[in-house]
């Protein structure tokens, strides 16, 4: 019986450190400080495309894009963007939303949280229902 119990325990505090080395090596990013050049192309609900070279000491997405003016403060300050570059995707209204992708692969993170680094690219494409 006392064997069992230490093996459990065991297993137990094993499962917990791999939990945890997975979540500090997989659910971090990097932050860099400083100045970068990041290029963020919105494609809007025509298929048209803008591209925007921005350069900024901004640690995330959401800080450079608010700095640009190509979202609103108020949607900066709650992290849900219906506008961006003055037209709104409102899923509410029409079932649209932005869609934030880096390098071609959706994010996982809001662009609040989504930290920056220096030469990335980013896109913003106008999603219908």
């Amino acid at each position: 019986m006392k064997k069992s119990t230490i093996a459990i325990r065991a297993g137990a505090i094993l499962a917990v450190l791999s939990m945890l080395f997975c979540l500090c090596a997989c659910g971090t990013q990097e932050v860099q400080q400083g100045e970068k050049n990041i290029t963020v192309t919105v494609v809007y609900e025509d298929k048209t495309q803008k591209e925007f070279e921005i350069t900024t000491d901004a640690e995330n997405l959401g800080d450079a894009l608010y700095e640009q003016k190509l979202v609103t403060e108020e949607e900066h300050k709650t992290g849900f963007y219906n506008t961006i570059d003055g037209v709104r995707a409102d899923y509410t209204l029409d079932k649209a939303w932005w869609c934030f992708t880096k390098g071609g692969e959706m994010t996982t993170v809001g662009a609040n949280d989504l930290a920056i680094a220096d030469g990335e690219v980013f896109e913003i494409t106008h999603t219908p229902a």
